[in-house]
């Protein structure tokens, strides 16, 4: 599969859910770019617009996004530096990143296609959709006043998207344990 079928097979996913979703959009952008948007720092090109940007803002150069925007999110990078993962642990890699607040969910699309086609060309389509569906699914889930959106979403993939879920967890890219509720509490939240 190809970067343009990727990005095609991706858009239509989120066209189809634009009705429920009024203003949900999706943005593909360089790995050092969707790095910046994590951290919540714009790409600045130089050191000397970097200064400029920092003596032009009155609070030393705060972030746009808030970190609760951004679900603290690690980003991918060398173990060992602060706040990443030391050796022997495996660097958390995010391909895609959803912000509620603005409805946008952003494409980390050199990865994707790196991870994508590593894997055997049956698993490529599924794996497509399998990632961007969990994204807008959690969208969905936190606009409604439920707590966990995130794991509401990985169990609505898991219940009406068998194949694709089962595709992202054999890549890794899904949570390996299937949680089966026993208690009451857990039951309510599956329904």
């Amino acid at each position: 599969m190809q970067r343009d079928d990727i990005l095609r097979l991706m858009r239509r996913i989120v066209r189809d859910f634009a009705p429920l979703l009024p203003g949900i959009r999706l943005e593909v952008v360089t790995p050092e770019g969707f790095r910046a948007r994590l951290r919540g720092r714009p790409l600045v090109a130089d050191e000397t617009s970097l200064q400029e940007i920092l003596e032009g803002s009155g609070e030393g150069g705060s972030s746009p996004l808030s970190t609760a925007e951004t679900g603290g999110v690690m980003e991918p990078g060398k173990p060992g530096e602060a706040g990443e993962p030391g050796e022997g642990e495996k660097p958390p890699a995010p391909l895609l990143h959803t912000f509620p607040s603005t409805g946008t969910i952003i494409v980390e699309m050199d990865g994707l296609y790196e991870k994508v086609s590593r894997e055997d060309r049956r698993l490529h389509r599924p794996l497509v959709e399998g990632v961007i569906l969990r994204e807008v699914i959690y969208l969905a889930t936190s606009r409604q006043p439920f707590p966990d959106p995130r794991a509401r979403a990985e169990t609505i993939l898991r219940r009406h998207w068998p194949f694709q879920y089962a595709a992202l967890r054999s890549v890794g890219l899904a949570p390996t344990g299937l949680h089966w509720p026993t208690t009451g509490k857990d039951l309510a939240r599956e329904n």
